[in-house]
């Protein structure tokens, strides 16, 4: 699933790096597909980060569902 912040995110970046937006997409629908959590548990602790090559992803997991929460250019982290 993906919060409409996360999409208006994803939106406005794939506007100049197509590929990277394609590539987050990829990595989210890969780990919903296998029911594996590949991010990293943030320091809040209810949030996870994964990131792709220029792109992170800010989500949630309750063990059940993947909810993406925002998506930021990972190289101005």
């Amino acid at each position: 699933m993906w919060e409409p912040r996360a999409l208006d995110a994803l939106e406005q970046l794939a506007e100049y790096m197509p590929a990277a937006a394609r590539d987050a997409l990829d990595a989210m629908e890969r780990m919903a597909s296998t029911g594996f959590n590949y991010g990293r548990l943030t320091t809040k602790g209810i949030l996870w980060y994964f990131p792709t090559p220029k792109l992170g992803l800010f989500y949630l997991d309750d063990g059940r569902t993947l909810t993406v929460v925002d998506v930021v250019d990972a190289r101005r982290l």
